[in-house]
């Protein structure tokens, strides 16, 4: 197995703002970036504090189904082949038949038997 530690954790908020100014305002978390992304319906906004990451995606498009809260839980890995490998072999309840890339950055999404979707990333 690839990977190396946690890397983020992702929620969905309608109005990111009010969840940027919570995690600001007690956790000590301050805005990183934020990123619009129209082809896939989404604003990201990342955060940190101490190097640790957090990440608020605002949809949008209208069709979005899903309800505002944790979206996704992700983990740094340093051979994503690898791992996608390992995650298939063991059978994971995979999202993807491939792994998946947008720029230099490639992941892709499992599902855990409680229901919460985990992301296995590789970025420089």
């Amino acid at each position: 197995m690839a990977i190396k530690k946690f890397d983020h954790f992702s929620i969905l908020a309608k109005k990111p703002e009010e969840v940027i100014e919570f995690y600001s305002k007690f956790l000590g978390y301050s805005l990183k970036y934020k990123k619009e992304i129209p082809l896939m319906h989404m604003n990201v906004f990342m955060l940190e504090n101490n190097g640790e990451l957090m990440e608020i995606i605002q949809p949008t498009g209208t069709d979005i189904k899903m309800s505002d809260g944790l979206k996704h839980i992700a983990f740094l890995s340093d051979d994503i082949e690898a791992d996608f490998k390992d995650f298939v072999e063991k059978g994971a309840q995979m999202l993807h038949t491939e792994i998946q890339r947008s720029g230099d950055i490639s992941f892709f999404f499992a599902k855990s038997p409680s229901g919460e979707m985990v992301e296995v990333i590789q970025h420089p």
